[in-house]
């Protein structure tokens, strides 16, 4: 079984920023795009009156945009067409949407320029710093899905290299695997993505599934049985798996007593050994 994680487009989470960014920055049109190899290539749009900009590919180092990209940090003209402070390859695009002041932020995660949004007016004027500040903060929120999706892809592919193997999955794996599945569904319960929140509980129902056989019982635990199980397997204690599913110690327990009557076990040891025969756990 291969586990297609079909990350969600970061072009997706791109629109989503700038759609929230109009109004919290007051900027009368905005734009952006996600870096792809060494350029940036603008795939969205609030408030723009043209398609001029579709489409365009912003090469580093290449006026404002591409020197965000290079510096990592934003930056304001408030006269773009005259500014010393850049390069003028894109005057006629810029100057075809009737942009006069322009900012770009960079959305940077582990040091590289991943996004760029841009603000602008219409008008020569310096754009505000609580503009400003609006945007760079709007940047930072789209780093933070992108690396989430990151993530994401990184404990997939743990996933599918264990899954690849032959014989019995090492302890070492397994444990990671089960962390994965737990850091998945933390994601899961906290993006406000509902594309990539419905991506990883189709995973979660994958990792399920990991390791059934039809020659085992078939047992049905609901989604927290699941998570109880999962922290016994890396043998967290009652308290410590109440406060990280923030549920009370006597909750948890009586999760830990449904899962040794489900599982016909008498012990924890034991249920874990019995989950991962039914393949309840890799």
């Amino acid at each position: 079984m291969s586990v297609d994680p079909r990350r969600p487009s970061d072009d997706d989470a791109l629109r989503a920023v700038l759609r929230a960014g109009q109004r919290e920055t007051g900027l009368p049109v905005l734009f952006g795009g996600v870096v792809r190899g060494r350029d940036l290539v603008l795939s969205g749009f609030v408030g723009t009156r043209s398609t001029i900009l579709r489409n365009l590919i912003i090469s580093t180092d290449c006026g404002l945009g591409g020197r965000a990209i290079a510096e990592r940090r934003a930056g304001a003209v408030s006269d773009y067409a005259n500014s010393t402070e850049i390069t003028h390859e894109y005057d006629r695009e810029v100057a075809g949407e009737g942009i006069e002041s322009l900012l770009a932020a960079p959305a940077v995660v582990d040091g590289k320029t991943r996004a760029v949004l841009y603000g602008g007016l219409r008008t020569p004027t310096r754009i505000g710093d609580g503009a400003i500040a609006s945007m760079v903060s709007s940047a930072r929120r789209l780093a933070r899905e992108i690396e989430v999706r990151d993530e994401v892809d990184r404990r997939v592919t743990l996933i599918e290299n264990a899954q690849a193997t032959t014989g019995p999955v090492p302890a070492a794996v397994s444990d990671g695997i089960v962390e994965s599945y737990l850091a998945l569904r933390e994601i899961a319960d906290n993006t406000t993505d509902p594309v990539l929140a419905g991506q990883l509980h189709a995973i979660e129902e994958r990792l399920r599934d990991l390791g059934t056989h039809s020659d085992v019982p078939t047992t049905r635990l609901s989604a927290r049985e699941q998570d109880v199980l999962a922290y016994l397997a890396l043998g967290c204690s009652n308290a410590e798996i109440g406060r990280r599913l923030q549920l009370r110690t006597e909750t948890v327990k009586s999760y830990v007593r449904n899962l040794l009557g489900k599982l016909e076990v008498h012990n924890r040891r034991e249920a874990v050994v019995e989950a991962r025969r039914r393949g309840l756990l890799p």
